[in-house]
């Protein structure tokens, strides 16, 4: 993708989360309790995933926040879990792990043919060919090539 992020100062998003800087640095420090609240309302000032960032605590895995941030994955299965839940009620408790297992290999295949296919798009394309347009000349390329 050819945009750039523009990364908040810390006095940014304390203001945005409506708390005193210090506060924010011992929170992003991770001194005290976890703070759910806090972290919704990073969340919410940052524009990320509040449930993307509960599951990387909870896992341990920073990289599950950081490369679900902007399309909010965590947050979106969560929402559609929470209507599929209140359209089926307590049937979903007779529901075979495996059949949610098929299904979210199939919506991850799906996703991974996404993935293959947006590789070859015109904009990642550009991007190449501007990369290789851009690129110094061999040392074996003359001016007469150039």
């Amino acid at each position: 993708m050819l945009r750039k992020e523009r990364r908040m100062t810390a006095a940014e998003v304390a203001a945005g989360m409506g708390i005193a800087v210090r506060t924010y640095q011992d929170f992003e420090a991770g001194k005290g309790d976890l703070d759910l609240n806090k972290i919704l309302l990073f969340a919410t000032a940052t524009g990320t995933d509040a449930v993307s960032i509960i599951l990387a605590l909870l896992f341990r895995d920073p990289d599950l926040a950081r490369q679900s941030m902007d399309n909010k994955l965590p947050t979106t299965f969560w929402i559609s879990f929470r209507e599929f839940r209140d359209d089926v009620g307590e049937q979903l408790n007779v529901v075979p792990p495996a059949l949610l297992l098929e299904g979210f290999r199939r919506v991850y295949e799906e996703i991974r043919l996404y993935l293959r296919k947006r590789a070859d798009s015109a904009e990642d394309w550009l991007e190449r060919a501007i990369a290789e347009a851009y690129r110094p000349p061999d040392d074996n390329e003359t001016d007469d090539q150039a």
